[in-house]
This record gives structure tokens, C-alpha cells and sequence, in this order.
């Protein structure tokens, strides 16, 4: 239970640290994500931007430190539940709106990153309700250094691949 506690940890901070990273690289990554924002949702774009990424930036830090971890789960939560409401929107009224979630992607919000959704809500729940519980792990067992190394490696690769899912699913439904 250690383990997939600090999988589901780590690859939530990571996922969105990344995310939020993205977006503040420079003025023109974060004016991309704004009219993404602007096109996904009626709410005024910029101030729904600013508090998007002002959460995003807080999920790392709020998981890193065990007082926080359920707040942070659960604001990781708040946001994906957001994330795919406004995907499940966008597809039903036919917007093809470019998803700007960890860069300048040029690939429409469509399946691919719904499953992703899927994948982080369900990851953030089993992280949420490990730290609801107030049995958080301490340690992970006896495989020490390298079963850290092992989970930190596989939250990592996870977490490259979920970002990089609207892109590899956009690569067997592109049209030619």
C-alpha cells in the first residue's frame, strides 16, 4: 500500500508541476493556454487562467508536505473533475479546441484526453483516500532506496506518457 501510495503522490505533483510549468514558460505559452480557456468556457478567461494555474502550482507543494497531502489530492481533484467537464463540453458542441494542458499542443481536446482525466481522477482518488484515512505510510518497506527509486521511475514514466496521450492518440485519429 506504501508503494501505490507514493505512486499516485508523486505522479499527481508531477503531472501538475509539469502542467503548470507549461504554461508559465513564457507570455506566449500562457496567452495559448488563455484562449484555450477562452474557447472551452463562458466564464471570463483570464481570471478562470490565473486561478487554473495559481491551483496548478499548489498541488506539488501541498502533496509534498503530509500536513497537506488531502488538500493537495483534492485540489488535483477539483481541477481534473473541471478539466474533463469542459472537455466533455467542448466535444458535444463540436469545438475543436487545441489542448494547451502541458505546452503548445496543436491536438484537439477529443478521447485520448478524457482517458488521461480518467487515469489522474482515479489516481488522485486512491492518493485522496489513503490520505484521508490518517494512516499515511511512513516508510516503504524493506526494499528501502531501490523500491523508492522503483516508484519515482514509474511515476515518471507515467507521467510523461499522460502527457504526451492527446499527442500518441492524435497519431491514430488524425485524417489524412
Amino acid at each position: 500500500m506504501a508503494y501505490l501510495f507514493a505512486f499516485c503522490r508523486l505522479l499527481t505533483g508531477i503531472v501538475f508541476l509539469t502542467s503548470a510549468m507549461s504554461k508559465l514558460r513564457g507570455r506566449a505559452a500562457y496567452e495559448e493556454f488563455t484562449v484555450a480557456t477562452r474557447a472551452l468556457t463562458r466564464l471570463p478567461a483570464r481570471p478562470v487562467a490565473v486561478l487554473v494555474v495559481a491551483a496548478e502550482v499548489a498541488v506539488a507543494p501541498l502533496l509534498a508536505w503530509p500536513p497537506t497531502m488531502l488538500a493537495g489530492f483534492c485540489v488535483a481533484l477539483g481541477l481534473l473533475v473541471a478539466f474533463t467537464v469542459a472537455i466533455v463540453v467542448a466535444l458535444g458542441r463540436g469545438r475543436r479546441v487545441p489542448c494547451r494542458c502541458f505546452g503548445a499542443s496543436a491536438v484537439p481536446v477529443g478521447p485520448g484526453h478524457l482517458a488521461r482525466n480518467a487515469v489522474l481522477i482515479v489516481a488522485a482518488a486512491a492518493g485522496a483516500i489513503q490520505a484521508g484515512t490518517g494512516v499515511v505510510p511512513v516508510g516503504l518497506g524493506a526494499a528501502g532506496l531501490a523500491g523508492v527509486a522503483g516508484v519515482a521511475l514509474a511515476a515518471g514514466a507515467a507521467a510523461v506518457l499522460l502527457s504526451a496521450i492527446g499527442e500518441i492518440a492524435g497519431l491514430f485519429t488524425s485524417s489524412p
